[in-house]
């Protein structure tokens, strides 16, 4: 590790300082993927690396192409490097690398999978789905399946090397109030769910420019603010807070890592999107921040700092059990034309609810007419905007201050109101 390195040379204490290897961790991820993140765009609109069925002309200036996929795995190099650099390597940051590395293999499989459909398509070997505009991957259940083994591979692991505690910390209660332990046969397939879900929550959430980057950011920092107070005995004696093992400390500089990794990322994902991390990099952070909050004993939090995640996951699942519901009740012409949402996931909706068109939405929206019954009118016409992507944008942002907001709001349930 270059910070032993330095204290060996010149032996200040400041070297071996969690804040000082986490702010070392953030500048050389951040640097990494603004030096090496231009080329591989470059490469990636060269060689066709996309899902997307759109021409991808190689001397069109400026590019009209389609955006390429598969950025997170220069995420994931950066972040290693930069752990590898700065961060005392534990069971806990151990068990991080490989559950990112192992479910970002997963990602690429699907992203490579996607890449390939694609091509035979364009050669007419394979014939394109009428209802969508990209290539399909691996199927849902064998991801599924193989996230599953992983997590549950990686936690049996931890489980052999170190003793988990399996209690939690439960929102506005005191932990001398109610302090609930989960035994190991009912904790790790708890530490399973988390982890898959978490994963796929994300990769769900990542559907429009930069939407999932923004709340990457706010899940790892509260995490890490986690991880910085509760490895300080007396600043978690103060604010009455589980004190964390000291090994648990290396969660401040892995999680400085995956801020620079997301913030780097924005300058090339920012809308317009240059490039998308794919289900490679979403997949990949997902499972390993949700990872970092079971170590630190905040899951429940989870939901809530990241309610973003959660709004996509369960707008998904309410859309999906809906059409079912009204396909056998109503038959597939009245489930065509009554949806829950006008599109799902959540994001999607909000984006055919500011877009305008002519004549008004032929899908009639469930939600929409609850919202209208108890007085939440939705945007008028002359709010709507005529163009997609500036309806985009409108989507992005709010969603991307909901995200803070919610940050602000969990930051202040865990430290103070207890």
């Amino acid at each position: 590790m270059v910070s032993d390195l330095l204290y060996d040379i010149w032996p200040y204490q400041m070297f071996k300082s969690v804040l000082f290897r986490g702010g070392m961790a953030f500048l050389t991820t951040y640097w990494i993927i603004v030096a090496l993140m231009p080329s591989m765009i470059y490469r990636f609109r060269r060689k066709g690396i996309t899902a997307d069925f759109m021409p991808a002309p190689q001397e069109a200036r400026p590019y009209t192409g389609a955006k390429p996929i598969m950025g997170g795995i220069l995420l994931l190099f950066a972040i290693t490097a930069s752990t590898l650099f700065w961060v005392q390597v534990n069971q806990f940051v151990l068990a991080l690398l490989i559950i990112m590395i192992s479910f970002g293999a997963i990602g690429a499989w699907d992203d490579v999978v996607k890449i390939k459909n694609r091509r035979q398509v364009e050669k007419g070997l394979a014939e394109k789905k009428s209802y969508t505009d990209k290539a399909d991957g691996i199927s849902g259940t064998t991801r599924l399946l193989m996230e599953i083994l992983v997590a549950l591979v990686v936690v049996m692991g931890l489980y052999r090397l170190v003793d988990i505690d399996g209690h939690m910390v439960v929102p506005f209660t005191p932990t001398g109030w109610w302090y609930p332990y989960l035994p190991k046969l009912l904790f790790v397939p708890f530490m399973v769910l988390i982890i898959v879900a978490g994963a796929n929550a994300v990769n769900l959430t990542d559907g429009m420019d930069s939407l999932a980057t923004v709340p990457i950011l706010t899940t790892t920092l509260f995490v890490a603010a986690v991880a910085y107070v509760g490895g300080e005995p007396e600043f978690a004696a103060r604010l009455r807070l589980p004190v964390l093992p000291p090994a648990l400390k290396e969660m401040v500089p892995f999680a400085a890592a995956i801020l620079a990794a997301g913030l780097a990322f924005l300058r090339f994902n920012s809308p317009p999107a240059m490039i998308i991390m794919g289900d490679l990099g979403a997949l990949a952070l997902g499972s390993t921040i949700s990872a970092m909050f079971i170590f630190m004993k905040v899951e429940l939090f989870l939901p809530l700092v990241g309610g973003v995640f959660v709004l996509t996951t369960l707008s998904t699942i309410i859309q999906r059990l809906f059409f079912k519901g009204m396909l056998k009740w109503k038959g597939r012409e009245v489930a065509e034309k009554v949806r829950f949402f006008y599109r799902a996931p959540y994001h999607h909706h909000l984006q055919a609810l500011w877009t305008f068109k002519e004549g008004g939405n032929p899908i009639t929206s469930v939600w929409v007419e609850i919202q209208k019954k108890i007085g939440i009118k939705p945007p008028s016409y002359h709010d709507q905007l005529i163009r997609r992507e500036d309806a985009d944008h409108r989507v992005i942002w709010r969603l991307h201050m909901l995200s803070i907001w919610l940050l602000v709001l969990t930051l202040v349930i865990y430290f103070k109101v207890r």
